[in-house]
């Protein structure tokens, strides 16, 4: 802890909105999920014993978008461009966890799965920011 200098307290920051926008999506995305539920006359908990991952509530999603709107395909495509968007920012926010090194100037460094060192700016990380909530706001209005 003694090599974060003061000015890495914005980057270190960032790091954990990353992390906190990624954990209120998927909370946001079970309660969606919940309450469509019970608008389909399902009263049933969502994962009543552990919590479901995001592949699974996706899924859950898709099945029940599709019973909703039978005839109309374009929500389930915007769901696919969804994804999309959200398995790139998943392995970003992976990369981030799981492979960050140290602070670099302008940013940090972090080793990916293959062992490759990438350097991350603060610009990348507040943009991918950005893009989670953004993409928050397209599920929710699913």
């Amino acid at each position: 802890m003694s090599d974060y200098a003061p000015e890495d307290a914005a980057l270190l920051c960032a790091v954990g909105r990353l992390v906190c926008a990624w954990t209120m999506l998927e909370q946001s995305l079970e309660a969606k999920v919940a309450m469509m539920r019970e608008a389909m006359g399902d009263v049933r908990t969502v994962g009543a014993r552990t919590r479901p991952g995001m592949t699974k509530l996706m899924t859950e999603l898709r099945t029940m978008v599709s019973m909703r709107d039978r005839r109309n395909a374009g929500a389930l495509m915007e769901i696919a461009d969804i994804e999309r968007d959200m398995q790139r920012i998943d392995r970003f926010r992976s990369l981030i966890i799981g492979g960050f090194q140290q602070p670099a100037p302008g940013g940090f460094t972090c080793r990916d799965a293959r062992n490759n060192q990438t350097h991350v700016s603060l610009e990348q990380l507040e943009a991918e920011i950005a893009s989670l909530e953004r993409v928050a706001q397209r599920l929710l209005a699913v």
